[in-house]
Formats: C-alpha cells, sequence, structure tokens
C-alpha cells in the first residue's frame, strides 16, 4: 500500500495525503513548491496545507512566504488516535440516551466476524450473573479476555470446551466435550453458542479461519433466551457425567445421533457415510 493510500481510511482527502506525504520526502518547503510537487493548482495545494495545520499534520515557519514542515508520522499517529477516542467517547454519550433497553423479540443476522465478536463482547460485558457457552478453541481464544473481565465482576461463567477441560487463566470452568475430537474433524466451521442471563443468545458459524461467518444470529427474546440457556445447562451436565453413565442417553446432544438436518449440515448421506462429489 503507498503512504497517501493509508492516510485516505484515517480521513485525509487525496490531496492531503499527497502534500503530506511531500512534506515528509522533501523536507520543509513553500506551498509553491508543494503543488509542483503533487501536481496540484497553488490555491488548492494552500487550501489543503491550511488544512492540514488543523489536523495537526503539518507546522508553518509563519513567514512570507511561508515553509511548511510535516508533523513526525509518530506524533500524527498519536494525535488521530486521542482525537478518535475522543469523538468516539462523546458520540457514545451522545447516543447513550437514544438507546431502547425494552427486548424487541426478534432475530436478527450478523454478517460479518466483526459484527460477531461485537455482539459476542456486548453481551458478556452486560451479563450481571450467567453466562453459558459452546466454542470451538480458536473461538474461545478470541473472547477469553471477555470471559474472564465477567469473572471479576462475580459473573458465573461456565462452558463447553473442545480442548483440556480445566480453569481457564480467566477463572471460568470448562468441561471438555465428549465428542470433542469427532466434532472439531466434521463441523463444518467454528461454533460459537452464548447466553447471557438467559435474556440474550448468540449462534454462530464461522469458517475456521475465522475470517467469514456462515451462519450467525442473535436474539434478546427472553423465551428464545431462555431456552438456549436451559439447552446449554444440559449439555454441560451431560458432558461432565462419568464415563459409565454418559452411555445411558447418547442421543441427549446432536453428536450422538444423525437426523436429516444434522447429515445436511455436515454432508452426510443416511447411512451416516459423506456425500461423494460429483
Amino acid at each position: 500500500m503507498a503512504p497517501e493510500d493509508a492516510l485516505i481510511p484515517l480521513g485525509f482527502t487525496e490531496t492531503e495525503a499527497l502534500a503530506y506525504c511531500e512534506l515528509l520526502r522533501t523536507g520543509p518547503a513553500t506551498g509553491y513548491r508543494i503543488a509542483q510537487g503533487i501536481g496540484k493548482a497553488q490555491a488548492n495545494t494552500y487550501k489543503t496545507l491550511s488544512t492540514l495545520s488543523q489536523k495537526g499534520a503539518v507546522i508553518d515557519d509563519g513567514g512570507d512566504p511561508r515553509s511548511f514542515r510535516a508533523v513526525a508520522p509518530d506524533q500524527l499517529i498519536a494525535a488521530l488516535n486521542t482525537r478518535f477516542a475522543d469523538q468516539t467517547q462523546a458520540a457514545a454519550d451522545a447516543l447513550a440516551s437514544l438507546k431502547s433497553h425494552e427486548p424487541e423479540d426478534r432475530l436478527y443476522q450478523l454478517r460479518s466476524p466483526d459484527q460477531v465478536w461485537a455482539q459476542a463482547e456486548a453481551m458478556i460485558d452486560a451479563a450481571t450473573e450467567t453466562l453459558l457457552f459452546d466454542c470451538f478453541p480458536q473461538v474461545e481464544a478470541r473472547l477469553a479476555g471477555a470471559l474472564g473481565r465477567a469473572v471479576e465482576r462475580g459473573v458465573v461463567v461456565s462452558g463447553v470446551a473442545y480442548d483440556d477441560a480445566q480453569a481457564r487463566h480467566g477463572g471460568y470452568q470448562v468441561v471438555r466435550s465428549r465428542t470433542a475430537e469427532r466434532v472439531l474433524e466434521r463441523w463444518p466451521g467454528a461454533e460459537l453458542r452464548l447466553a447471557a442471563d438467559a435474556t440474550q443468545h448468540l449462534l454462530a458459524l464461522l469458517t475456521r479461519d475465522l475470517t467469514e461467518v456462515r451462519h450467525a444470529l442473535w436474539s434478546d427474546s427472553i423465551y428464545l433466551s431462555v431456552q438456549q440457556h436451559y439447552a446449554l445447562s444440559a449439555e454441560l451436565r451431560l458432558h461432565a457425567l462419568p464415563a459409565p453413565e454418559r452411555e445411558v442417553a447418547p442421543q441427549l446432544t446432536v453428536a450422538g445421533m444423525h437426523p436429516p438436518g444434522l447429515r445436511s449440515l455436515l454432508g452426510l448421506t443416511s447411512d451416516g457415510s459423506p456425500i461423494p462429489h460429483e
């Protein structure tokens, strides 16, 4: 990526980015020299330099003609970070009064991994009593910090994991899935199921590298969230049963049976063998 292109997502126009990078390359220069260097009209270049001064990207010596100097990149980025943080907080404060806290009793689809992570972390941060989850190792690693913060607040956090079952560094408890190897091998992506206080829940299936969403639903429906809470509770209890007792009812988990919907998801025929690729 060209240096000029890197500045545009940060709120710089093309001409501003060109002028700033020109000053970094050539050192202090007048507006006339900068205009020649970037191939822009002199009047437009002076307007651009004025805007860059307001953004804290350039300084001038006050002479006649004025000579402009680029602020060091690390200073500029630090200033932009501070300004963005201030603006973000101001926006959050302004928008807080507009937020509706009434459950809408609807299902919403999430389309991108960023939406999934933002919604999951918002749920975790808002939980006051219980958090139950079932997620693959790469998903758990992505959310471990937020889960640990919930534990610090006194929230009971428990989940089904697919690697060694032990207390995590964040202090939350996990039970290892009794079908971990089989599920990790055959499940068509990375799974996340999360229920917070039985007031909202999130179901997501991402690609294994977490770069795309295959399916993702979030809801604050109390009824559906209670059902997800109890489903995860039952899974936790089942996976925690001693080995002899587990065999009593293997069909209680979807991994124990292969109904038509599960076969379709896994790409299996009716006898449980993989569907041949044509």
